[in-house]
């Protein structure tokens, strides 16, 4: 039972270490006008210990600060007085990142083949890039100390791994030898105003049927607390040994997951206003069917992750694409890449953009080579792949425009190309675009030589985060 405050069970924890590393002082800020220096380190706030820079956003904003700094063997204490908003001008040291203690039979990292960069391995399971950066965790490897922080720093929303609310088999897709409880958790942070987003990886023949069922519907019972649940397929490479056999959705899947849920999102919605449960856009895709229009996705509370992203992306286009034809541009080619999921939506609009007097547009199909074809997603290409597909597929033009998600926070592909190795190879100009393709069209016809990482924030996640397997 759950004592007051507490959830039985949980890990009691010394004190994490503290101090955060300033890296850089903004000149003519707060930090350096009161001698902040590059190698301080910021140990505590006001009295409170700082250990990542969510406890420095949360601290900071106080009109009196006091600031504790370790500079080698010295500790100097610093008074500020400030405005509340401010910050004190500083940029800090990446957190180390919590790691996973899961092994889910399904993780896409156990599926990558080896000597890859370090960080295409790093199993995080981190509650606060939940918070930060939306990034899905399972809740299993917290502290009673961290679901109190939680609590009392307010770090909501919460994005949570559920999988399946059925505590044995939560634990076996988890990989572990014991049930995994999670309701418990969820009832904990929403007991305490967390809002919560849930996430499913659908595993065919162990969390579908009626264990998909029982999961959407324990957690609807917790709305609006768990305001939605995210659907997405599990994704399986072609390096795949000597780890549990597990059956890919197929097409036939897809239609069948979509029909099966359609009723419960019609009894939902009557009962909770929204349809709050919400399939992967690869569902649609797969199954041959009509993305749903935006009002179905209630707001688009999971598109980072997927959900509806297509829609919001052919939305932006169709209310674009119209102020390409008033400009008065050079005549320009330009080939679109995207993937095989991909190229459903995006050769419509290559139709559409070839009816502009001065456009040509062609689509370059790539079809998934490196971890196989089974992945047919663009946020996994890699550009040894985007070579081929453009040296196969090679029709005359002036601009390569890649998938916004196609690389990595430093610039990379999942192979370690860049943008301009593959610009070299081509011997065209190569950009990445954004999530608005009339945007990207009307930018390269003005002239704009940014790429989409640098117009588009969306294009560059978290370090620690794989692009997510998008269309």
């Amino acid at each position: 039972m759950r004592k007051s405050g507490q959830i039985e069970g949980l890990p009691q924890v010394d004190e994490a270490v503290t101090g955060l590393c300033v890296e850089t002082v903004v000149s003519g800020g707060i930090g350096e006008a009161v001698g902040i220096r590059p190698g301080d380190v910021i140990e505590a706030i006001n009295g409170e210990s700082v250990h990542d820079p969510i406890d420095y956003r949360f601290h900071v904003a106080e009109e009196a600060v006091e600031v504790v700094l370790r500079r080698e063997k010295d500790i100097i204490v610093v008074d500020i007085e400030k405005d509340t908003d401010d910050d004190l001008g500083v940029t800090l040291a990446e957190m180390p990142i919590i790691k996973c203690n899961n092994k889910c039979v399904f993780c896409f990292l156990h599926q990558m083949p080896r000597k890859m960069r370090k960080t295409l391995y790093y199993q995080d399971d981190d509650y606060r890039l939940s918070f930060l950066h939306g990034a899905y965790v399972t809740l299993t490897n917290l502290s009673e100390a961290e679901f109190q922080r939680i609590v009392e720093q307010r770090l909501s929303p919460m994005y949570i791994s559920v999988h399946a609310t059925d505590p044995d088999l939560r634990g076996t897709l988890l990989g572990r030898t014991e049930p995994v409880d999670v309701m418990e958790r969820i009832g904990f942070l929403g007991e305490h105003n967390i809002q919560m987003h849930a996430q499913v990886v659908l595993c065919p023949g162990l969390n579908d049927g009626q264990h998909l069922k029982r999961t959407v519907f324990d957690l609807a019972r917790r709305y609006p607390s768990v305001a939605s649940v995210g659907i997405v397929p599990l994704g399986l490479t072609r390096y795949r040994q000597n780890l549990p056999r597990l059956d890919p959705v197929t097409p036939d899947v897809a239609l069948a997951c979509l029909n099966q849920a359609s009723a419960w999102q019609r009894q939902l919605h009557r009962r909770l206003g929204v349809n709050f449960v919400y399939f992967g856009d690869e569902f649609y895709l797969m199954a041959g069917r009509r993305i749903p229009a935006a009002a179905h996705y209630d707001g688009f509370p999971l598109v980072e992750n997927g959900v509806g992203m297509v829609r919001r992306f052919m939305d932006r286009f169709e209310a674009g694409v119209s102020t390409l034809e008033t400009l008065n541009c050079r005549r320009i080619s330009m080939a679109l890449v995207t993937s095989v999921l991909g190229a459903g939506f995006v050769r419509p609009m290559a139709e559409r953009l070839n009816r502009i007097p001065w456009m040509t547009a062609h689509v370059v199909e790539v079809k998934n080579r490196f971890l196989g074809e089974g992945i047919t997603v663009s946020g996994l290409l890699t550009g040894r792949d985007m070579l081929h597909a453009l040296e196969t597929q090679w029709q005359e033009t002036d601009v390569v425009v890649l998938p916004p998600n196609c690389v990595s926070h430093h610039g990379l592909f999942l192979d370690d190309m860049t943008p301009k190795d593959l610009e070299v190879a081509v011997k065209r100009q190569v950009r990445i675009g954004t999530y608005d393709l009339a945007d990207t069209v009307a930018q390269v016809a003005r002239g704009d030589t940014r790429s989409g990482a640098a117009r588009d924030p969306k294009a560059t996640p978290h370090p620690y985060i794989l692009p997510h397997q998008v269309a």
